[in-house]
């Protein structure tokens, strides 16, 4: 059996001091069920959808930072990012990846 993510660690922890559920959660924010137990079960898959991510932080007044890598940054928010960027719908996988700024590519 998987282990669930990290990710999904959090989303619990983020639950329990809320005292609410998984199904609570996804009622209050507006995400199917099914959505977010994905993300605490042992798929443990991380939100596909950016605005579903900014729904998170939101409601549990966190960083994008915070739920991805559990690391609390100030810069750069997720609202920023949404607001500079245009999504677009369709057949897209989209994947946030963590990169060092010191590094040079």
């Amino acid at each position: 059996m998987k282990k669930k993510t990290d990710f999904g660690q959090r989303i619990e922890m983020l639950c329990e001091q809320k005292e609410i559920t998984p199904n609570e959660l996804a009622r209050r924010i507006s995400i199917p069920r099914t959505s977010v137990h994905e993300w605490v079960g042992a798929s443990g898959r991380v939100p596909r959808n950016l605005e579903h991510l900014k729904k998170l932080c939101d409601f549990f007044d966190v960083s994008a930072s915070f739920l991805l890598w559990g690391e609390d940054e100030k810069t750069p928010t997720l609202e920023s990012f949404i607001s500079k960027t245009e999504i677009h719908t369709g057949l897209y996988e989209i994947t946030l990846k963590k990169v060092d700024p010191k590094s040079k590519k």
